[in-house]
């Protein structure tokens, strides 16, 4: 990568890992198609899997005492096992279809929200948290991106912005564990890119600093309203890319 493409990258990683740390999601999501327009696909998948492992990692770090394990558990258990199930189905089930459907999904679920329509949101229940997981890791291992699903479970709870950001940025380290394994096994990144890698490595801390002061400086609601929104845009996303995919 030349010396000016690769401070591009790392510039667009930075952004996108305050964005991910604010909203416990969303850095992979962003950050994915920018890596593609300066490496081949499967080491641009291969490149964002270890920044999102790395800023996940700097996320634990700094919100590490508001886990909550019991979440965790239940959540994160299934999501992992439910991911390799994922993986296997992406060879037969079509990825646009399935990134419609959570699309669209996701925008209702944000419209639901913004109406206060409290009879219909999701319960803070067991159930919602093991189905989470089971949906999330499935959705995660088929085409890439589980975080918003996790994400809608864990408002249910009412969780503090600490609690949110520390429990959601452990579960998706353990969904980053088990796949860039993968990766490195199939050698989707070759030894040149060691240097980008370490790069990444500061870039993801470094984000994950700047968006942990800024979050902890803003109060419950608008925090909740920025997650929306970060749901929202998502959800728009998905949903374009999956009917462009049917078409």
């Amino acid at each position: 990568m030349e010396p000016g493409s690769l401070g591009i990258f790392l510039v667009c990683a930075f952004g996108a890992e305050i964005l991910g740390t604010m909203a416990g999601f969303g850095a992979a999501t962003v950050l994915t198609p920018i890596a593609s327009f300066f490496l081949a696909i499967k080491t641009a998948v291969a490149m964002v899997a270890c920044f999102h492992l790395f800023g996940n990692a700097s996320r634990l770090y700094f919100f590490r005492r508001h886990v909550r394990w019991t979440i965790v558990r239940q959540f994160g258990l299934t999501g992992v096992l439910l991911s390799f199930a994922g993986a296997h189905a992406a060879t037969v089930l079509p990825a646009a279809a399935v990134r419609a459907l959570l699309g669209a999904f996701l925008i209702s679920y944000v419209g639901l929200e913004a109406s206060q329509a409290t009879s219909l949101r999701m319960p803070a229940t067991t159930r919602t948290l093991v189905l989470g997981g089971v949906a999330s890791g499935f959705i995660a291992g088929l085409i890439g991106t589980g975080g918003a699903i996790r994400s809608v479970c864990l408002l249910a709870f009412g969780l503090s912005k600490e609690s949110y950001i520390g429990t959601s940025a452990v579960i998706a380290l353990l969904v980053d564990a088990t796949r860039l394994p993968v990766y490195l096994v199939q050698r989707f990144i070759p030894p040149s890119l060691g240097p980008v890698i370490l790069g990444l490595t500061v870039v993801a801390f470094c984000g994950a600093w700047l968006g942990q002061r800024l979050v902890r400086r803003v109060s419950a609601k608008w925090f909740k309203q920025f997650v929306l929104v970060m749901l929202g845009l998502m959800g728009i996303k998905l949903l374009l890319d999956g009917v462009q995919g049917i078409g």
